[in-house]
């Protein structure tokens, strides 16, 4: 009887404390995102997700998984080459990868879709490979990887985008 009475007791306790514990966080969904431009779905390193009336506040903290918009996609025989990828909305974190087994240098820039150059590194021949993370979420839609060398090229070029620049 003992026994009974105590885990009535113990589980009552654990569901109150989960019910106050969800229903203070709960209480404002814009405690999780802060908006500072309305109109934008970035704000500073977190990503507005644009209709939170039907989602869960525990929905809002699932983590998204990172994407991989391109994947290990061949760079080969031109001196000039460029992929799309496009970010979507609840996304805006970008790590652009590239692997030159050519003999010359590639050059890499990233630009949106409004042709602004958002990202620009170098890649050295001969196995050499690099990456760069965006500095900053980037807005929503298709943006462009420019890929230049002075002769033809060989390697790979990935592309991740995620909500978060620690997904990367």
């Amino acid at each position: 009887m003992k026994r009974s009475v105590k885990g009535t007791i113990a589980a009552a306790l654990l569901l109150s404390s989960l019910s106050m514990g969800s229903s203070a966080m709960a209480s404002s969904p814009e405690a999780v995102v802060k908006q500072k431009n309305p109109e934008s779905h970035v704000t500073g390193d977190q990503v507005k997700v644009s209709d939170t009336s039907a989602k869960s506040f525990l929905e809002l903290l699932k983590p998204m998984i990172a994407k991989r918009p391109i994947e290990d996609v061949p760079i080969k025989n031109d001196n000039t080459d460029s992929k799309s990828f496009d970010i979507p909305e609840g996304y805006g974190w970008v790590k652009v990868y590239v692997y030159n087994s050519g003999s010359y240098e590639i050059k890499v820039s990233v630009t949106d879709p409004s042709g602004k150059q958002r990202m620009f590194f170098r890649v050295q021949p001969n196995g050499g490979q690099n990456f760069m993370i965006s500095s900053e979420a980037w807005g929503t839609g298709l943006h462009t990887v420019g890929l230049s060398s002075d002769d033809k090229m060989n390697g790979t070029l990935a592309v991740k985008i995620a909500q978060n620049q620690n997904e990367l």
